[in-house]
């Protein structure tokens, strides 16, 4: 009897540990110190190169934020996401930038709430992704870029 509860134990804990070990390909990226790297989806995947991350502030120690970005592959909106984070009560604004391969630039606000999103036309050229944050601290942070192809 004992026999049964020790098998299905390790098999409950087989499937905690695969679980955790399977990626999905997932979009977001949480700027936690020292990583940025994100990625983005639909058809599109984009990286951040090191001459971006050097450019980027890092938030103080133990405070993250989660962005995703997505560009639509037929129109080519850009669709900024914010996921959330450790820092997230501590935000008291953010702003997302895009800058376009065909050098204008637009800037809209991004709410300090999980799930909250801005959309952006953007160009059939390399385009880049901006997101910096105003934190409790009044210190304001460029936290996130990525540049999208």
């Amino acid at each position: 009897m004992k026999y049964h509860y020790v098998m299905v134990a390790l098999m409950v804990a087989l499937a905690v540990c695969a679980a955790g070990c399977t990626g999905g390909g997932t979009t977001n990226a949480t700027t936690t110190p020292p990583t940025t790297a994100a990625a983005g989806t639909a058809g599109t995947t984009a990286a951040v190169t090191t001459a971006d991350s050097a450019a980027l502030d890092v938030l103080p120690a133990g405070q993250a934020l989660g962005i995703s970005v997505n560009r639509q592959p037929l129109n080519r909106d850009i669709d900024v996401s914010f996921n959330g984070g450790s820092a997230q009560g501590a935000v008291r604004a953010m702003e997302v930038t895009v800058t376009r391969s065909d050098g204008t630039t637009e800037t809209k606000p991004l709410e300090a709430r999980q799930g909250a999103e801005v959309t952006f036309k953007g160009t059939k050229g390399v385009d880049t992704v901006v997101v910096t944050a105003t934190l409790t601290n009044g210190k304001t942070y460029r936290f996130f870029r990525q540049t999208l192809a």
